[in-house]
């Protein structure tokens, strides 16, 4: 378990490029634990960094589309809890395996879910995906599954300056206090940030990303990204 968690509950809805963005810069300027949660503008279709945005262009005609920075398949986002964990490469979790952390933040989901009257998770024990495919229709090794269905996924994304685990929760009510309840299950200590004061400080990084990178037909269909 951390010691010590910021929480960033991101009330503003957002689209697609800026979510990610947002995600990016989190872990940017991360100087300890942080996790996001936050909602979408609209329903929107995001998908991992090594997928060919090609195979997705018809379940997306209706939903606009973004590249992901972390890895896996392809989600639908409409009313989902999605949320992001940044963790800097000073951390010892840095250091852990990606397998050992995906573990780790899906175990500390099932326990919060429990909390808060949501039984029967448990994590999925082997992939029944290559991770290429629309993510909810198989789940892959250590996913959250409730009563025999993928419920939770993610994705991690690990540079030099630490690791990005972005995941959502989908096709269970959750209560406005879940974000909490996972965060203690995270870290001994969580600390909630002013919304404000993560907005001023992450938000002209994002913004320079969506124009670099996240909102640019480059990035989308080749992970080509702008000087």
């Amino acid at each position: 378990m951390l010691d010590h968690l910021k929480l960033w509950q991101d009330e503003t809805p957002r689209e697609g490029a800026l979510n990610m963005a947002l995600d990016e810069a989190l872990l940017s300027q991360a100087d300890s634990a942080w996790l996001r949660i936050y909602q979408w503008r609209e329903p929107t279709i995001s998908f991992g960094f090594s997928q060919n945005p090609e195979t997705i262009a018809k379940p997306s005609a209706h939903h606009p589309i973004v590249r992901r920075w972390t890895g896996g398949g392809v989600v639908f986002h409409d009313g989902d809890w999605t949320y992001a964990l940044a963790i800097p490469a000073k951390m010892a979790l840095s250091d852990q395996q990606a397998s050992a952390t995906y573990r780790w933040i899906h175990e500390a989901m099932i326990a919060a879910m429990l909390e808060v009257g949501i039984d029967d998770c448990e994590l999925q024990p082997e992939s029944t995906t290559d991770g290429m495919g629309v993510c909810f229709t198989e789940p892959a090794k250590f996913d959250v599954v409730w009563r025999g269905e993928k419920i939770s996924g993610a994705a991690q994304r690990r540079s030099k300056i630490g690791f990005l685990h972005q995941g959502t929760i989908q096709q269970v009510q959750l209560p406005p206090s879940f974000g909490s309840h996972f965060a203690s299950k995270l870290s001994t200590q969580v600390e909630v940030t002013d919304a404000k004061a993560m907005e001023r400080a992450l938000m002209p990084q994002a913004l320079e990303l969506v124009a670099r990178k996240y909102g640019t037909p480059e990035w989308l269909a080749d992970r080509v990204v702008r000087k």
